[in-house]
């Protein structure tokens, strides 16, 4: 039992130490040794957003079939989402009642979209190996096809109506 633990906790280690690793030192780099100005780390940003992250969801994407997703994971990550929202609606109308659906937005955005590229997939694959990472693989297959989109119509409705509402004329009453 405890040589299956360590073998885990091994396994675990070898999968985030790498990542931790390499922002540890590149928070220092910047932070401490100042070995870069703040025009070359927004142009590895830049490149990061653009290029890495987006490589990465479509190889995890391409992989995965859409035809197949597991309809309980795709039914809890649905049900997972409209709590989210209802709680975060429910705390705006309580801390404002002009609340701002914007936040709403943002706050489901950063609740229910977990960096599962980067840290997750690794994470599960080794903790409970493929078939883990399988599943987490539908659900950025999900976010990727659904839950963004929907997120950007949501902000663009949202900034519609701001938009409309700041140029209709005022009557005077």
């Amino acid at each position: 039992m405890l040589s299956a633990a360590a073998g885990v906790c091994s396994n675990v280690l070898s999968a985030i130490v790498p990542l931790y690793v390499a922002m540890i030192m590149a928070y220092v780099s910047v932070k401490y040794l100042r070995m870069f100005t703040p025009d070359q780390c927004a142009g590895i940003n830049k490149f990061v957003s653009k290029f890495s992250v987006p490589l990465l969801s479509f190889r995890v994407i391409s992989t995965t079939n859409p035809y197949k997703i597991n309809m309980k994971l795709a039914m809890s990550d649905l049900l997972q989402k409209i709590l989210a929202f209802m709680a975060l609606l429910l705390v705006a109308k309580i801390m404002s009642p002009r609340s701002r659906f914007d936040l709403v937005i943002t706050g489901v955005s950063l609740s229910t979209l977990p960096n599962t590229l980067i840290v997750g997939i690794p994470l599960l694959k080794a903790l409970y190996g493929a078939e883990a990472a399988a599943l987490l693989a539908q659900i950025v297959l999900l976010q990727s096809l659904v839950w963004y989109n929907l997120l950007l119509l949501m902000f663009e409705l949202n900034s519609a109506v701001a938009i409309s509402a700041s140029s209709s004329p005022q009557v005077p009453g």
